[in-house]
């Protein structure tokens, strides 16, 4: 009783993940305060940049942070029609990222309001709760719900989750997203009403109404457009060479509003009946602060994962640019708590959600701003623009929204030379390109990025399932490829000697279709493998989705070159299967692949881990199974060798109880060598008495 008391201690004692427990424990009480002190001052970066803030960076905060002010009051009205929200509350949504980066944001660069992508996701669930609520209540709700995500996100460190959303999939999402975008706005640029929903209808109800086109309204929309065109040709061509023209063409929408927006009002001011739609905007100053409707967030928190997702990738990608190009580094989990309190802030003032933009970020940094207190000017001016200029915004023609948007988005698709590259590169990520861009066009935003990111979720899980070892022996007799060299090198040199040789003995003395005589040299640059020897270099993690093919295939390559050995002290009878499915399997393989056996029998397997960052219990019993299948039906004597195993790896076969010993050091009996090369694995000494007195039988 006493000594099995006394091994269950001992258990206890080196248990590891207990271990590991206990000193977690231990440890948080003393390192609390100042982990708290570290966590506070992360959640605050002003904290740390304002002390070292030179007055002389303050002009160009200012200039910068007026110009994001000034585009973000075309681009926040754009946004909120998009989102099929009150355009006006395009410009509630604005302010308050700008103030919060003061305090929150690690990037000088990163400009946070409405963005092309969020108002359409936002759009798709204003139309589904429409006859329930009102858009304003449901764009609150949606921020709200995004801001508490990005906030868990944050604070539990789980935006590693955002990886499986590849680029192919950004691309096909982005590009569709513009498609409709730009779709959705071709009605009011040419002033027709009761437009269809979905982008192809769209497209051809526009066209088929070509005759009922408003001629007014044309000539305002597509003016604007050109004017945009005009403006961005010029900084294209002469930015480079002066700052004002450079922020002429970077101002063009706030221009194209400013001139249209004047002329509707000299056109319209007089008429009872407006010669074109206009936006009639109207605000009083900053809304009164208004939590969102319980039971409406609890409708909308799985629909708010789509903009949450579009919102946070754009949003870390740009930032990560911009501080690549300047020469900083931006901290990604206090990023998404930014992004969480500035959505939750923002959601009490019947707004939509907000996130990082490229257009105005690339503004921002050709300003050369200085450090986020731009921020405090870009919204001082938004907030000074709700209580005095608005009234102005009143006349700006529906036209010349819908061409700012049109024109804004229009870069985002593609490029399709983009796409016909991840076509060349891998199917797999071109058909995620391809699901995401198709099923946001024809379905929604939200099914379109979820199956897009499902199929890269799949994809990982097969690629990992059906990962396999690749076996290395001395070149076979046979062309079958069931055992590879360790490395196999075409050299395209030959000397006048042995081409005059070839010419003479061959008439076709070039038969590479490449134009060189190729001979192919085994094992250079590689150990050579002796006969009864085999390297099993696994290609990835061993865990349970690809533990048992890694064995199978690993086991069947063996038996299908060497023979089977029996030991001795068994009858070959009795020992033998009732079943033969199994040596039949392996007799039509050397059938159809041409495989020759060989006469000697294998001694030694070395198991490479040089590609495998982990492996869990089933992986680990796996190799059991190998380890014992390889002695029953190879050899009793057939020894197993491991290399390259990486010290996590051979601390999870430590806390299996499976014994390993170093070659350097010393052996108990029954490990299991680990060498430090392969070279070293492949001829160290081997036991050749256990082969002794064996019987062999060739199938």
């Amino acid at each position: 009783m006493e000594r099995h008391v006394t091994a269950v201690k001992e258990e206890f004692r080196t248990d590891v993940t207990l271990n590991r427990v206990t000193k977690f424990t231990r440890a948080v009480p003393g390192k609390l305060p100042s982990a708290s002190k570290q966590y506070l001052l992360d959640k605050l970066p002003i904290i740390q940049w304002l002390p070292r803030y030179s007055p002389s960076w303050a002009i160009q905060d200012f200039m910068a942070g007026l110009t994001i002010g000034v585009l973000l009051i075309p681009q926040g009205l754009a946004y909120a029609k998009i989102a099929t929200i009150p355009i006006e509350n395009g410009l509630y949504s604005c302010w308050v990222p700008a103030a919060v980066m003061v305090f929150m944001g690690t990037s000088k660069d990163l400009s946070t309001g409405p963005t092309s992508i969020l108002g359409l996701l936002t759009a798709e669930i204003v139309r589904d709760l429409q006859n329930e609520y009102t858009p304003t209540d449901i764009s609150s709700a949606v921020a709200m719900m995004v801001g508490i995500w990005s906030l868990l996100i944050g604070l539990l460190g789980l935006g590693f989750l955002l990886d499986y959303v590849s680029l192919p999939v950004l691309t096909g999402f982005i590009s569709a997203t513009a498609f409709v975008i730009g779709m959705g706005q071709v009605g009011s640029l040419v002033g027709l009403d009761n437009v269809p929903s979905g982008a192809f209808n769209q497209l051809g109800d526009v066209l088929k109404r070509l005759p009922h086109w408003d001629g007014p309204t044309c000539g305002i929309g597509f003016g604007t457009v050109l004017v945009l065109v005009a403006l961005q040709k010029v900084g294209q061509k002469w930015g480079s060479k002066h700052f004002a023209i450079k922020y002429m063409s970077s101002s063009r929408a706030i221009i194209v509003m400013v001139i249209f927006t004047l002329i509707s009002y000299l056109v319209n001011k007089d008429r009872d009946d407006y010669l074109w739609s206009i936006s009639k905007i109207s605000t009083h100053g900053i809304q009164t602060p208004k939590a969102p409707d319980a039971v409406l967030l609890s409708k909308v928190v799985a629909r708010s994962i789509a903009p949450l997702v579009a919102c946070t990738l754009e949003h870390q990608a740009v930032g990560k640019a911009f501080a690549r190009k300047n020469h900083y580094a931006i901290d990604q989990t206090q990023e998404f708590n930014y992004l969480g309190v500035t959505n939750i802030i923002n959601s009490f003032f019947g707004v939509m959600p907000v996130g990082g933009a490229i257009s105005r970020t690339a503004v921002n940094s050709e300003c050369h701003v200085r450090s986020p207190l731009n921020g405090a000017f870009t919204a001082g001016f938004i907030i000074l623009t709700l209580y005095v200029f608005s009234p102005a915004l009143y006349w700006l023609p529906s036209a010349t929204l819908a061409a700012i948007i049109i024109m804004a988005v229009i870069h985002l698709f593609g490029p399709l030379s983009l796409i016909w590259r991840y076509w060349r590169i891998s199917l797999a990520d071109f058909i995620a390109c391809m699901v995401a861009f198709w099923l946001t066009i024809f379905v929604s935003a939200e099914i379109g990025i979820g199956a897009a990111t499902g199929w890269n979720v799949a994809w990982t899980l097969l690629r990992s399932a059906f990962a396999t070892p690749t076996i290395h022996a001395s070149r076979t007799a046979d062309a079958s490829g069931t055992l590879e060299p360790l490395a196999r090198v075409f050299s395209t040199t030959t000397t006048l000697q042995q081409q005059q040789t070839n010419n003479d003995s061959n008439p076709n003395p070039n038969p590479n279709p490449n134009g060189n005589s190729e001979t192919m040299t085994e094992n250079v640059g590689g150990p050579v493998i002796p006969d009864d020897t085999i390297v099993i270099r696994f290609g990835d993690s061993l865990f349970f989705p690809n533990a048992s093919r890694n064995k199978a295939d690993a086991l069947e390559a063996a038996q299908l070159v060497y023979p089977s050995v029996q030991n001795p002290h068994y009858s070959v009878e009795a020992e033998r299967s009732w079943s033969v499915a199994a040596e039949r399997r392996l007799e039509r393989l050397r059938t159809q692949r041409g495989v020759v056996m060989r006469q000697m029998p294998l001694a030694v397997v070395i198991w490479d881990f040089g590609m495998v960052p982990f492996i869990d219990a089933t992986g680990i019993t796996a190799l059991a199974e190998l380890k014992d299948d390889v002695r029953r039906q190879l050899g009793f004597g057939v020894q197993v060798r491991f290399v390259n195993m990486t010290p996590a790896v051979r601390h999870r076969f430590a806390r299996a109880r499976w014994l390993l010993a170093d070659a350097d050091g010393l052996q108990d009996d029954g490990a299991d060598i680990v060498y430090p090369s392969l070279e070293r694995a492949i001829w160290d000494e081997r036991d050749r008495d256990s082969l002794k007195g064996v019987t062999t039988e060739k199938s």
